[in-house]
């Protein structure tokens, strides 16, 4: 007999899409949570991290969450103690470049940072996983450098300016470096190279 494996229920994962979905459908929470420098300097620094929950529109949401719920349930699955390392990071580390290195930002919302962050953390990983799953997250890494790219070049898939506001290049880039840097220190801790075994597959 072959014991089949227990896929453990992302928790994570489904709070981060409720509280996502509350944000988007109750104003005041949505209020109380968007990054607001003004705000911030005048003491309500949860701001900094909460911001990432609020959106401007639903087509935003959703484009949001279409990456980074499926993105994060992997690593939850699979890699269960890296999801809260990974989300916490990521959120201070984006909401704090932005506080520092972007003074003419006032307002920011939305969670496109933390997606790539675990879009490039799931991608990493699973470069050591089976052939198959290596492929997939290849094309994965490659699509992200692709954003990347036309990003940088001014393309944008939408011009989400209709939705009254514009995308923040250095969010997308903290995020993804965030997603870089804890591969790598899970590498290091872990030895020379990843083991299939903690691997995504």
């Amino acid at each position: 007999m072959v014991a089949s494996r227990v896929i453990p229920m992302p928790w994570w994962t489904l709070g981060l899409l409720g509280i996502l979905l509350v944000a988007q459908g109750v104003p005041a929470v949505a209020d109380a949570l968007i990054y607001d420098r003004i705000a911030v300097t005048h003491g309500e620094a949860w701001r900094i991290v909460t911001g990432h929950l609020v959106h401007y529109s639903t087509s935003h949401l959703l484009a949001n969450v279409a990456a980074l719920i499926p993105a994060a349930w992997l690593v939850e699955t699979r890699h269960r103690g890296d999801v809260g390392v990974l989300l916490a990071t990521a959120a201070v580390a984006i909401g704090g470049t932005l506080f520092v290195a972007e003074p003419g930002i006032l307002q920011f919302g939305g969670a496109s940072g933390l997606a790539l962050a675990f879009l490039v953390y799931v991608g990493l990983c699973g470069l050591h996983g089976s052939p198959r799953w290596r492929v997939v997250c290849s094309v994965l890494l490659i699509g992200v450098m692709a954003k990347f790219f036309a990003e940088f070049a001014g393309w944008q898939w939408r011009d989400w300016q209709q939705d009254g506001f514009v995308p923040v290049v250095s969010s997308h880039v903290v995020g993804a470096a965030v997603g870089g840097a804890l591969y790598l220190w899970r590498i290091i801790g872990r030895g020379s190279f990843w083991r299939p075994a903690t691997g995504f597959r």
